[in-house]
């Protein structure tokens, strides 16, 4: 059981796929839900940093904390720790406080999102920047 926590996450960010639309972001999933991962824009990210559309939230981090995506990208956090948390966004949106399951978002405008975890405030934070 122990090591299937350290696979999924990891065939989650192997997983993403193109595609996408322009809406909210959508509720947490049950755990073991596929969810809605799409879009891994090819190119350099501005900056540098990861262009995955998969983020594993894990106890105290996201991973990755930074991530560039094209517009229309769907991008899927899955809870991979064993403690609550959440995804809280600067402009409003805002998942569960869960400990297991998956959230996902479709970014339509280009610009920086800047996220956290309201249970671990700053520490416990990312950026997702949309091209």
């Amino acid at each position: 059981m122990r090591r299937l926590q350290h696979i999924v996450p990891a065939i989650a960010l192997l997983a993403a796929c193109g595609g996408g639309g322009d809406g909210p972001e959508s509720p947490a999933a049950p755990s073991g839900s596929s969810g809605n991962p799409t879009g891994n824009p090819t190119g350099n990210p501005a900056g540098g940093g990861s262009t995955s559309s998969s983020i594993a939230v894990a106890d105290n981090s996201f991973t990755p904390s930074a991530t560039t995506v094209a517009r229309g990208t769907t991008v899927t956090w899955t809870w991979s720790g064993r403690n609550p948390h959440d995804v809280t966004f600067d402009d409003g949106g805002k998942s569960a406080t869960q400990a297991a399951g998956t959230f996902t978002r479709t970014f339509g405008a280009a610009g920086t999102f800047p996220y956290h975890c309201t249970v671990h405030g700053a520490s416990m934070s990312g950026t997702i920047t949309v091209q």
